[in-house]
């Protein structure tokens, strides 16, 4: 059931405190577990409005919720049997004493990497609540882009998203590409992390499909990228797909870089290599802490898991496939890949053919 489906009885506590005695009872339940609990998911937050929005939710929702980021009817979106909103400032107040992320690993990535595939792999093999594209975390980087130094929302944002349903339960954060800023948060305080990534080559062509080519366009302030990276901006072609594809790439890939340098809790890992031995799923889940867990059907959902790529299970899509695709799109647009190629060295410094970090899982 869609959580918009209820929007009839949609209802808004003023003091989360002071719980109603004719609200349902399921809500009241959740209420008083809600600083341990992920029973109430927090799905939207409106912070000039006081106002923060909750989706009561199962274990089964969260596994049917593919794509937690988005609300609507159909396989994959985010579910709920109920909705309602709160003050957001008496949530701050109930999470104000809990400021350090205890049971959580994340996998950040730059978009159309695999990463869902990735969080659903370790879904079947690990003891995890899996959060795909939680959109409070677009929300906090949103925030912080002019509230720096706002720590009561940052830590209520990370604690909320910090609860799972038992205690050998992390919580796997699979925050969209948006949110790549908080690596910064994340890492100070040493949260187990995975950056996946692909390849550039594969990137650009990801990035040159129909309508992403809108997406890419849209996705970052191209002139201070170039300003970071001290270019000459005078040669460079800023409204070329691959051109942007190249500096969103190399943006990611720097900070990657400059984060992991003395650290042992972030690694790397290349699509294309967990593409070509999913396995390489089992060291991933124990790098980012997780437990094993007992599960009949891993085999079968693995391998049912690696012939549909999309976030609703909804057509078949596999390795071959996608490597098709891109092989067709890289061969209509090599002048402008190889071109794009050159550049990300000279901003990186480093030879881009067969690319990878030093902190990388093989």
């Amino acid at each position: 059931m869609s959580i918009l489906s209820n929007s009839k009885n949609y209802i808004h506590i003023s003091d989360i405190n002071d719980i109603d005695k004719s609200l349902d009872r399921n809500i009241k339940s959740a209420l008083k577990n809600i600083k341990t609990s992920p029973s109430l998911f927090p799905y939207k937050v409106e912070i000039n409005n006081n106002k923060i929005y909750f989706a009561l939710m199962t274990k089964k929702h969260y596994r049917e919720s593919f794509f937690i980021l988005s609300e609507g009817n159909g396989p994959g979106f985010l579910k709920g049997s109920l909705s309602f909103s709160a003050n957001l400032i008496s949530v701050i107040d109930l999470f104000k004493n809990k400021s350090h992320i205890e049971k959580s690993s994340v996998i950040f990535n730059h978009g159309f990497c695999c990463s869902t595939l990735l969080s659903r792999l370790l879904e079947e093999s690990f003891n995890v609540l899996s959060l795909k594209e939680p959109p409070l975390l677009n929300s906090l980087r949103h925030h912080l882009e002019n509230n720096d130094d706002d720590k009561d929302i940052t830590n209520t944002i990370l604690a909320i998203h910090d609860r799972s349903f038992s205690k050998n339960q992390r919580v796997l954060w699979k925050p969209s590409d948006y949110a790549f800023d908080l690596i910064d948060i994340t890492q100070q305080q040493d949260v187990p992390t995975v950056y996946l990534y692909s390849p550039l080559r594969e990137y650009i062509a990801s990035c040159s499909k129909e309508k992403r080519r809108e997406w890419i366009a849209q996705r970052a302030n191209y002139k201070k990228i170039i300003n970071l990276f001290n270019l000459n901006n005078s040669n460079i072609d800023i409204s070329k797909t691959s051109i942007q594809a190249t500096l969103y790439w190399c943006s990611f890939a720097q900070k990657f870089i400059n984060l992991s340098s003395n650290k042992n809790n972030i690694v790397a890992v290349n699509s294309k290599t967990l593409l070509d031995n999913p396995k390489i799923s089992y060291k991933i889940g124990k790098h980012l802490k997780l437990k094993r867990k007992f599960n009949i059907f891993e085999k079968s959902n693995i391998n049912s898991l690696l012939n549909t790529y999309a976030k609703t299970d909804t057509y078949e899509f596999n390795k071959e496939q996608r490597d098709d695709q891109l092989n067709l799109i890289i061969d209509k647009n090599l002048d402008d890949i190889i071109e794009a190629e050159k550049f990300a060295e000279e901003i990186l410094g480093m030879s881009i053919k067969n690319f990878k970090f030093k902190n990388e899982i093989f």
